[in-house]
């Protein structure tokens, strides 16, 4: 391989390492908004919730959260959100975690 090949291979390679880079902080980025724009919509979801039946302060929302943890209320929001979703993907199981934890997500306290 003549010098001037070799000098342009390399360069080609050094541009090729950067896009990569570039590739992944993009896609990081990408991820990373799109996990702050569930965490977003599922709090206000959460307050919408919140003032619409009046839940307006610690206790009345631990009631809500413990209303609508029954089994019975659940199977009936799954079986509408299935049914009106295109999605395929399975129903997210929620624990009696708090309601900023995501199982399976990277939320830091900082970010609230």
């Amino acid at each position: 391989m003549s010098k001037n090949n070799a000098r342009t291979v390399e360069q080609m390679e050094i541009k090729r390492r950067e896009l990569d880079r570039q590739i992944r902080a993009a896609k990081r980025a990408e991820s990373k908004a799109a996990k702050e724009a569930l965490l977003a919509a599922r709090q206000e979801l959460g307050v919408w919730l919140t003032k619409s039946v009046g839940a307006d302060d610690a206790e009345a929302v631990q009631t809500l959260r413990a209303t609508l943890e029954s089994g019975q209320i659940q199977a009936l929001l799954r079986e509408r959100i299935s049914a009106e979703s295109s999605d395929t993907t399975r129903p997210v199981e929620v624990s009696a975690q708090s309601p900023d934890h995501v199982e399976g997500g990277d939320c830091d306290d900082d970010d609230h």
